[in-house]
């Protein structure tokens, strides 16, 4: 084999020439699991050894003490060599020392320990590197500050060589003292965390990678290469520090975020108070338009004013001209008339000297006749209509009228006496009916109530626990009433009537469970009821019925209480104590108990008080209230208000009877009435007064025939009058119509005046802006039609109702965009209520959200898409396209690290002629070829381009979609975790695996992506190959003796269990080629295959009886001495 380092090496030389590089000199354990009670050193003195034991002797516990002191808490597994599991040995039972398991009192399995959680415990090693002459001493000591806690620790790192016994002792455990006295000196430095103790040893060992310390333990157990892709990522790659990176850009996209949301907010609000601002300009526009309206609502009357004044003008001009006219013809008709009476005058008193006089006095009379014959035909006329009502007969002679006359008394009285008897009669019968009213409105309500449930109770009473409950908000059956829990035994239905007397009042009672108690009292308390109101009061307990021995039937006994109720041992209780009436059949018995009660419904009671209420019928139905069903009552209910109907239609009937004659005896009373205002015959004797009238009639004919001259004159009378009529009426008629022109001209120069004043109210500019506004909207106002004098008002109303439509119609859209406006502002604010604190949202504010608009539009969206553009440009795609760089950079360093561990791999001979590459290839993981190709397109055509559409909102889409899958979505921040973890480690970018090549060609003999289908010893020799290579790289063995400061220590723990002689020799070699300190740990099976490569043995060993462990240091001399005298003795004892 060729050695790294170009020098030849023989299996037993190189072991013990030069020694570079820090090794371990000893181990000492104090208190250390098995290792109990006093310090145990191991001390290999910088040479290969072996520590060896049988199985459970404690080889691991010592093992795992060196793991503890380089291998981070975090990260050390223990006995791992063993598989053991990892919860199975801990610093805790290391530190109180376990050993086996005990029963406990209960039968349980419990940790045997050989201390408790007084004692301490310390590990210390002593690193020594020959070439420098320097010591590096490792320590941690453990203690418990709490018993049910883990233990604490601190950490020990010296530049001199340190023992337990020395400097870890005589402190009476008190750690502070202790620590007080290690920090005393110079050279030992004190911890208190893993980090810095690890960085500060590292340093000194010339360790570079944290990860050579997790390849010292997986050195340990390791004895294949499962995968090689999982293997070489975990041991021989670093960790990269991309996960600083991603806090960065998610640091500075938080900005970019911020100024995204920024621009997207003014974008929304922008779009939110557009509408605000169009629906406020257009609400402004309607106010505008509606003050116009009202305006011209005010100018109208004057605008109409002035119509009319025009009108008035033209229409008093008119009457003017036409008065005159009819006061010239007037003026001609009274002249006319003046003289036509001068002739009348004569006419009259030529006739007058010719007869005249008589004539004119006799018809006089008989005109005076006449009237007064006419005035006794309607008197008459009444009498007998009135003489017909009282049955009277029409008089025809002053006796007959006095006849009646004094019947005129008789009748009065009796009619008197007839309408007081129908009054008392009307009175009654209303009464009876408002009777029958109430009782059938009662019937009806009960029954209507009755049908709705199953009980009896009176509707009133289930109302007012209705109300009670729904305030109280408590379950009706919850609060039952005595009589809805009762009911009485269908056999001893012949005391219903009795009984329902007797328990009428205690069945009317509701019962109150003792958790309602309080509330319900508040409320009746509080509450006027309107009603006699009683509950009792009822506890939680169960109470045992109490039955009194007696042979004697009692109330109780004739009762059921409903089976599933609550309240059945109390109403059993309060039934015997309350109701011990005896139900006597007879009399006698009755008069032999102190309390009883009859079927007729009388009681005693303590044999004094006797009472029998039969104010209401024993048996009538509708007053029971006991009972689980109220069907029997309903009937009876049914019946009563059919016979109430029965009654109410019977009364109705005898009312209208009544009514009837009442007025017909109206009627006579009136007749009476009328007959005693006429006092005598005289006013109703028509046929006297027609007697008298003819005979003055026929002296008037006979005057008339006998004078001709007289008829003449009378003629030319006649003529005259006739004509003077005509004047007169004619001279009327143009007086009347002079005075209705008068009137009218009155009437319409007030108008004017009027007018004028109603003109003179508008103002010029009213003038000049109202009324070009309303002579625009004339036509449409008044539809086409003008406007007159007999028109003008209604014309004025027409106007101003269409001014009012058109007004109300202004203001139903201007509450509509008011409140739409309002509406928007109000969701604007709710939604930005932080900056709208001081405006609300009301008209009054609409200029304040109008100079919010212009503001954004003109200085917050343009400054916020700038500050957008920049920081997509500056932050976060230059921070994409740097992350971009470092995970390539990172991904060139792995490359580059493959490549140099393939050049020590190069000097290893696997097999003879052949060697091992490792091999690497890009993960075909779909997760992170899609990340690779977005992490790409958020920075493609992005430098060297000022377009604007590289600032679209599409870049900043991908960005963001990297970057919350960083961050973790709402939901999946564990795959989004897990999925970031794999995506910008770029470890797992590559796949790995190992080609076996021939050196010669360089030709592929094998290719490898894990040790599977590999014997024992092949896997293992792969595993040392790798191993080795890997510690070359992480512990920096470029070549010997090349870095002043390195660390050459190497633990195998049963490593040699199932490997072949050739595969152990195979790994010595290897491992012996890079100068490294061996310390094989294995069971005394493999001992003679690896002897001749070690220097020093430590022997365990364990006391059954002690359960303590122990370890002797020998030589492998005196070992193999040892060894030889024990395999004699044991053929000597054979044999």
């Amino acid at each position: 084999m060729r050695d790294l380092f170009n020098c030849e090496a023989d299996e037993a030389g190189m072991l013990f020439g030069h020694t570079p590089g820090f090794r371990l000199h000893k181990l000492e354990v104090y208190n250390w699991g098995t290792f109990d009670g006093q310090v145990w050193t191991f001390t290999p003195k910088g040479q290969t050894a072996l520590l060896t034991g049988d199985v459970g002797s404690g080889k691991s516990t010592l093992v795992d003490a060196l793991s503890t002191l380089l291998v981070s808490p975090r990260k050390v597994t223990y006995n791992k060599a063993a598989d053991s599991s990892a919860k199975e040995r801990s610093v805790a039972s290391y530190v109180k020392g376990y050993f086996g398991m005990k029963r406990s009192g209960e039968g349980q399995g419990l940790p045997d320990a050989l201390r408790d959680a007084n004692s301490y415990s310390v590990l210390l090693a002593v690193y020594f590197d020959k070439g420098l002459s320097q010591y590096v001493t490792l320590a941690q000591v453990f203690w418990f500050a709490d018993a049910q806690k883990p233990p604490q620790r601190f950490y020990v790192v010296a530049d001199r060589e340190m023992k337990i016994a020395d400097d870890f002792s005589k402190f009476q455990c008190n750690m502070k003292i202790l620590r007080k006295r290690l920090k005393s000196d110079d050279k030992v430095q004190v911890l208190d965390d893993y980090t810095r103790y690890a960085n500060i040893f590292c340093r000194k060992f010339g360790i570079a990678h944290e990860q050579a310390l997790d390849l010292f333990q997986q050195t340990i157990s390791m004895k294949k290469v499962e995968s090689l892709t999982e293997f070489v990522r975990a041991n021989m790659l670093e960790e990269p520090n991309t996960p600083e990176d991603v806090e960065k850009l998610i640091s500075h996209f938080h900005d970019l975020d911020r100024a995204h949301e920024a621009v997207l907010k003014a974008k929304e609000q922008i779009s939110l108070l557009q509408p605000i601002v169009r629906a406020g300009k257009k609400y402004e526009q309607l106010q505008g338009a509606l003050k116009q309206f009202v305006e011209a609502g005010t100018t109208l009357a004057p605008w109409v004013a002035a119509q009319v004044l025009r009108l008035l003008i033209t229409e008093i001009n008119e009457h003017e001209q036409t008065l005159q006219f009819k006061e010239e013809e007037r003026h001609r008709t009274e002249v006319e008339l003046n003289n036509n009476e001068r002739d009348l005058e004569a006419l009259n008193r030529n006739i007058y000297q010719n007869g005249g006089g008589a004539l004119e006095e006799l018809k006089q009379a008989i005109e005076q006749n006449e009237t007064q014959w006419r005035q006794m035909k309607d008197i008459r006329h009444q009498y007998v209509k009135q003489a017909g009502v009282l049955q009277l007969l029409p008089p025809d002679s002053s006796e007959a009228f006095r006849q009646n006359f004094n019947k005129l008394f008789e009748l009065r009285e009796y009619e008197v006496k007839i309408k007081d008897q129908l009054d008392m009669m009307l009175v009654e019968q209303l009464t009876e009916q408002k009777r029958i009213e109430d009782e059938l409105t009662h019937n009806t309500s009960e029954l209507e109530s009755l049908r709705s449930r199953k009980t009896s109770i009176p509707r009133n009473y289930i109302e007012k626990r209705w109300e009670l409950c729904q305030s109280l908000n408590i379950a009706e059956q919850e609060i039952p009433f005595v009589g809805e829990l009762l009911e009485i035994k269908p056999e001893e239905a012949t005391w219903e009537g009795a009984l329902e007397r007797l328990l009428h009042n205690f069945g009317l009672s509701m019962l109150v469970p003792e958790k309602y108690y309080r509330s319900v009292a508040e409320w009746v308390d509080k509450t006027n009821l309107g009603l006699r109101f009683v509950y009792y009061r009822v506890h939680e307990e169960k109470r045992q019925p109490l039955q009194e021995e007696t042979t004697a039937s009692v109330v109780a006994d004739k009762l059921v209480i409903k089976p599933d109720t609550s309240f059945g041992s109390w109403l059993s209780q309060e039934l015997f104590q309350r109701y011990r009436y005896v139900c006597c059949e007879t009399i006698e018995e009755f008069r032999h108990e102190r309390y009883a009660v009859t079927k007729a419904g009388q009681i005693k009671v303590n044999g004094k008080r006797h009472e029998k209420d039969d104010r209401r019928a024993l048996d009538d139905r509708r007053n029971f209230i006991l009972g689980f069903s109220n069907q029997k009552k309903v009937a009876a209910l049914e019946e009563a208000v059919k016979q109430t109907q029965d009654q109410l239609q019977q009364v109705s009937e005898e009312l209208l009877k009544i009514r009837e004659r009442q007025k017909r005896n109206e009627a006579k009373l009136d007749a009476v009435k009328e007959l005693e205002r006429i006092k005598a015959f005289s006013e109703i004797d028509t046929v006297a007064k027609e007697q008298e009238i003819a005979e003055k009639k026929e002296r008037q004919k006979q005057l008339e025939e006998e004078n001709d001259i007289l008829k003449a004159l009378q003629e030319q009378l006649k003529n005259l009058t006739e004509k003077k009529k005509q004047q007169e009426k004619r001279l009327i008629d143009l007086k009347s119509k002079e005075e209705t022109l008068k009137d009218k001209l009155k009437s319409l120069k007030e108008d004017y005046k009027n007018s004028q004043m109603i003109v003179e109210q508008a103002t010029e500019a009213m003038r000049e802006k109202d009324y070009a506004f309303l002579e625009k909207n004339k036509m449409n106002a008044l539809k086409d039609q003008s406007i007159t004098l007999r028109n003008a008002a209604l014309q004025e109303r027409n106007y101003r109702d269409w001014l009012d439509g058109e007004r109300d119609s202004l203001n139903g859209e201007i509450q509509k965009t008011g409140q739409t406006v309002v509406s928007t502002m109000s969701s604007y604010r709710h939604k930005y209520l932080a900056e709208m604190q001081d405006i609300d949202a009301s008209i009054e504010a609409f200029v304040e959200y109008e100079k919010i608009l212009e503001k954004l539009e003109k200085d917050g969206l343009p400054n916020f898409e700038r500050r957008f553009k920049e920081l997509l440009h500056t932050n976060a795609i230059n921070q994409i396209a740097l992350f971009q760089q470092n995970l390539y950079k990172a991904q060139k360093q792995i490359r580059d690290r493959i490549d140099q561990i393939n050049d020590s791999l190069n000097n290893i001979d696997y097999n003879p002629d052949r060697y091992i590459r490792i091999e690497y290839d890009e993960t075909h993981d779909s997760d992170i070829k899609d990340f690779r190709v977005r992490l790409r397109t958020c920075t493609e055509g992005f430098f060297g381009s000022e377009e604007e559409e590289q600032y679209t909102e599409a870049k900043f889409l991908q960005v963001k979609e990297i970057i919350e899958r960083f961050r973790g979505r709402e939901g999946e921040n564990e795959t989004d975790a897990r999925w970031t973890k794999k995506v910008i480690d770029v470890r797992n970018w590559f796949l790995f695996s190992a080609s076996e090549r021939w050196r010669e060609t360089d030709e592929e003999y094998e290719h490898y992506t894990d040790s599977g289908g590999k014997s024992g010893g092949q896997k293992e020799k792969l595993a040392y190959t790798i191993l080795a290579a890997s510690l070359v790289y992480h512990f920096g063995l470029k070549g010997q003796n090349n870095h002043p400061q390195s660390f050459r220590f190497v633990v195998i723990d049963e490593a040699f269990l199932k490997s072949s002689d050739e595969s152990a020799r195979f790994g010595l070699n290897l491992f012996q080629s890079l100068d490294l300190q061996l310390m094989i740990v294995t069971p005394l099976l493999k001992i003679p295959t690896i002897s001749k490569f070690v220097s020093h043995v430590g022997l365990v060993h364990h006391d059954d009886v002690s359960h303590q462990s122990m370890v002797r240091n020998i030589t492998i001399e005196e070992f193999e001495k040892e060894r030889k005298l024990r395999e004699a003795a044991r053929y000597v004892k054979m044999v």
